[in-house]
């Protein structure tokens, strides 16, 4: 069987970006069991078990008619940490678009489902994340285990049709004179990989702090944590580039929104394989601008976007622009996650911690990826070495966290 590719999902596709959820787990892990558990997903998911073909001028997605296909599962031996700094490469949409790794350290087992990013993203993921863990909980415990009827998600734009709006013409908004912290060419390892020891971690009393702190000011977490994220870069910017002059400079961010919510009716995470919009801001900021106010300007400035349309428009832009060469900018993305759902797991084992990310190949932008595991809110670093030396993400990693710092003391 073969789908249309929809035009954000192919946004995706050269550039291979890859989703990873992973549960870090102790105990009793069952290779086979997670194997048997994984079979079923892709059997409730089939776009799981397929791959990008490029035919007739187009993508399609191309789903075996049987139970067959290219999701595999891999069980790996050696160190969690090393495979989280070395051994997350991204997968190749052609070839396969899901797979599970099983990586068996010393004292705890990472269970990482990743999937292509060309049809899912972290909002249908934490669906597919339940149905894995409930069938793994399921087998576990020795019940019935029932076939499940496939479920095959539409394209963002199929829903926009079928609720009657019209696609408007992508276009990127005028970025001209705004900043970014931009690509320092420092040549080094290719491709989009995780700062695996850079994530922040908040406590789970902290998170509910920051959270109330934010409703309380009349924003929201994702706006605070970006007020701390823009803040951190102009900093950054301040001392690398000798083009930043010293008074305010207007700096740009992108947000990737779920536009779920916003459809009348709304639609369900397992709807739709990218339900994605990009909302940009551009926010006036020195090293010293208020965050609480900063944060209430982006938060205006997303909802802006979005109920103007403006955060549609420019995601179907940015999806185009692979096919047409690099961009002459760069706005790294921030991306909320929200909370990861409580997930079942085999009797005999223990979730301990879960991490988020993303892979890919050379891109310029870093990539910050937020959301509550547990009540404890985390942050994690994505960057590309051939456009940014580790030590800045560190560095940039110790000044995001310095903000934070700042507003939980203020919450308390």
């Amino acid at each position: 069987m073969k789908y249309r590719v929809g035009l954000i999902d192919q946004g995706f596709v050269p550039t291979a970006v890859t989703v990873s959820y992973v549960a870090i787990c102790t105990g009793a892990v069952d290779d086979e069991l997670l194997r048997r558990a994984f079979a079923l997903t892709c059997r409730r998911f089939p776009m799981l078990r397929g791959r990008i073909e490029f035919d007739g001028g187009a993508y399609q997605l191309d789903i075996p008619e049987d139970d067959g296909g290219n999701a595999v599962t891999e069980i790996l031996h050696g160190s969690v940490s090393d495979w989280f700094a070395d051994g997350a490469a991204a997968l190749d949409p052609a070839v396969s678009l899901a797979k599970l790794e099983i990586v068996r350290g010393s004292l705890t087992t990472a269970v990482a489902l990743r999937i292509s990013h060309a049809v899912n993203d972290a909002h249908m993921g934490f669906e597919l994340l339940r149905e894995f863990w409930r069938r793994a909980a399921e087998l576990g415990a020795n019940a019935t285990v029932l076939d499940p009827v496939p479920v095959f998600p539409r394209t963002l734009e199929e829903l926009l049709i079928e609720r009657g709006v019209a696609l408007q013409e992508p276009v990127m908004p005028d970025l001209t004179g705004v900043y970014a912290l931009t690509p320092a060419e420092t040549h080094g390892r290719p491709g989009l990989r995780l700062a695996a020891d850079e994530r922040i971690t908040v406590s789970a009393t902290d998170t509910t702090a920051l959270l109330q702190h934010a409703r309380a000011q009349g924003t929201t977490l994702h706006a605070l944590l970006s007020a701390a994220i823009i803040r951190a870069e102009r900093t950054l910017l301040a001392e690398t580039s000798s083009a930043a002059p010293a008074d305010e400079l207007p700096m740009i961010a992108a947000h990737a929104v779920d536009m779920r919510p916003h459809l009348c009716p709304p639609a369900q995470p397992a709807e739709v394989t990218n339900g994605l919009g990009c909302a940009a801001t551009v926010t006036f900021c020195t090293p010293h601008t208020d965050l609480h106010a900063l944060g209430k300007e982006v938060k205006a400035q997303i909802v802006g976007g979005i109920d103007s349309g403006a955060a549609l428009t420019t995601m179907f832009a940015a999806s185009v622009i692979p096919e047409h060469g690099t961009r002459d900018f760069v706005a790294n993305i921030i991306t909320n996650w929200g909370v990861v759902p409580e997930l079942d797991v085999p009797k005999g084992m223990r979730m301990v911690d879960f991490r988020g990310f993303v892979t890919g190949s050379a891109r310029a932008e870093i990539s910050y990826f937020a959301y509550t595991f547990q009540g404890r809110l985390n942050v994690e670093f994505t960057f590309d070495e051939s456009c940014h030396r580790p030590e800045r993400v560190r560095e940039l990693r110790r000044v995001v966290a310095s903000n934070l710092k700042l507003l939980t003391d203020r919450a308390i």
